[in-house]
């Protein structure tokens, strides 16, 4: 009972450390480094321990081999020598406390004594895949795939063949393994489950779905696979679906990364209210979540509540000062204001690997229009327009165009607006301004069939 009750301890305090670690500042760091250390001290300690009477047990034994049978029956096939079974609990053990490295030469004594022992060997082939040695990983598994004549283990064995192929980024041929797997071994809702999530990575999302209701057919509380669907989804812009096994998944789960994808779900259907609600629930779970600080900040930014905006900006720059989105976000709505002053003194403190990077070129080109720097602002335009991705490419000739309107251009000023719109169909500022333009230019007919294109979209 004391035994049980140390290992839901040492579990519970693992999972802590996963948990908070991660988004902990410099001095809680040293907090969860030292709890793991005092974690492993007394697992050393509780094995050293174990081993010490595992050979008090075999001398014991030795001594009055009638209180024991020699010999333990793990498997039908085969039996074990004692000690074998006591190196392989003692590597279970270690790899019970995920202590890896510690667990993977007690597999390796047990699988050269006991080559036919099929637990070994996958404990084994476990082992190296969870140190990331995973052609060896991969060497095991196929041999255990030859040797098993067990549906489970030969199952298994495809399924981690799959998994070694993900880790490796071959999603197409770890679809062959996982499809191999669930032939032999059909109610492995895992495996379900990773053939859905490499045809997601693969953006062969209708081809997806299938996958992921036949995982949750298995088990009905698994969240990720509601999440994948939510995300598949998503790209659809089927928001019903979207919103209906993204608040499944919560609440199986109330996982972060759910409650930031229900925000930026909301945020993206132009719900921002509802986007808000979710960014506050974010940071309530997270109090230092960067997304939720830029979250709130945005949803009150459109929702025209800009003094409050600034203020949630402010204070997520105050946790995390060189964050990129938070920095932009701030410069964007103080052009926006026509608070050029503070976007100059930024633009100044920027890391040089930035200044070339296309959302801040975008900023160059807007804040040189407004200090009426016409030249430096085309410059800046005309760099995103030499990019190669259509949306870069689009944002350059929509800045371009927002220069020459204001330098008179209009005509020339209208081609870059059509342009932009031509590489982005369903961006309506391009459209917009393109109107404007016709206005100017007095063809009032062009810039009724812009605003109505505008309204469509």
């Amino acid at each position: 009972m004391l035994q049980k009750q140390w290992i839901q301890s040492v579990q519970h305090a693992l999972d802590e450390i996963k948990t908070h670690y991660p988004n902990s500042s410099a001095q809680e760091r040293s907090k969860w480094r030292n709890r793991l250390l005092q974690i492993k001290k007394s697992c050393d300690w509780m094995l050293e321990s174990w081993i010490c009477i595992e050979e008090q047990i075999s001398q014991l034994i030795q001594k009055h081999p009638e209180l024991i049978v020699e010999e333990k029956e793990v498997e039908e096939e085969f039996f074990l020598d004692e000690s074998v079974v006591r190196q392989f609990r003692q590597g279970q053990g270690y790899y019970g406390l995920t202590m890896f490295k510690e667990a993977k030469p007690f597999f390796q004594q047990v699988v050269e004594e006991a080559p036919d022992f099929l637990l070994g060997q996958l404990y084994l082939g476990l082992t190296y895949f969870q140190e990331n040695e995973l052609e060896e990983a991969a060497r095991q598994f196929h041999l255990l795939r030859q040797s098993a004549t067990h549906d489970e283990f030969v199952g298994f064995a495809y399924h981690m063949l799959g998994c070694i192929l993900v880790k490796q980024g071959k999603d197409e041929e770890a679809i062959k393994q996982f499809s191999k797997a669930v032939s032999i071994v059909p109610d492995n809702g895992d495996t379900w489950f990773n053939l859905g999530a490499c045809h997601y990575r693969l953006k062969e999302y209708h081809a997806a779905v299938p996958y992921f209701y036949h995982a949750l057919a298995i088990n009905e509380d698994d969240w990720e696979s509601m999440y994948y669907l939510s995300s598949c989804y998503r790209h659809y812009q089927e928001w019903e679906s979207v919103t209906f096994w993204r608040v499944a998944s919560y609440e199986k789960t109330n996982h972060p990364r759910v409650i930031e994808s229900i925000a930026q779900d909301y945020e993206e259907m132009g719900q921002p209210e509802t986007a808000l609600h979710w960014y506050h629930r974010l940071l309530l779970h997270n109090p230092k979540s960067m997304v939720a600080y830029h979250g709130i900040a945005w949803n009150l930014w459109t929702m025209k509540r800009p003094e409050e905006a600034f203020l949630w900006l402010k204070k997520g720059l105050t946790l995390f000062p060189k964050n990129g989105d938070l920095l932009f976000s701030y410069v964007w709505m103080s052009l926006s204001e026509g608070k050029v002053e503070q976007v100059e003194q930024v633009m100044e403190t920027l890391p040089a690997e930035w200044v070339k990077q296309p959302i801040w070129l975008v900023v160059r080109s807007r804040l040189f229009t407004q200090l009426g720097h016409f030249e430096q602002a085309t410059r800046a335009a005309e760099q995103l327009i030499e990019q190669e991705n259509d949306s870069v490419r689009a944002m350059g000739h929509y800045q371009k165009g927002r220069t020459y309107l204001e330098m008179g251009r209009v005509s020339e000023a209208a081609e870059h607006f059509q342009e932009a719109h031509h590489l982005i169909k369903n961006w309506k500022d391009p459209l917009f301004f393109q109107g404007v333009c016709h206005l100017a230019e007095g063809r009032p007919d062009l810039t009724q069939t812009c605003w109505k294109e505008v309204l469509q979209v």
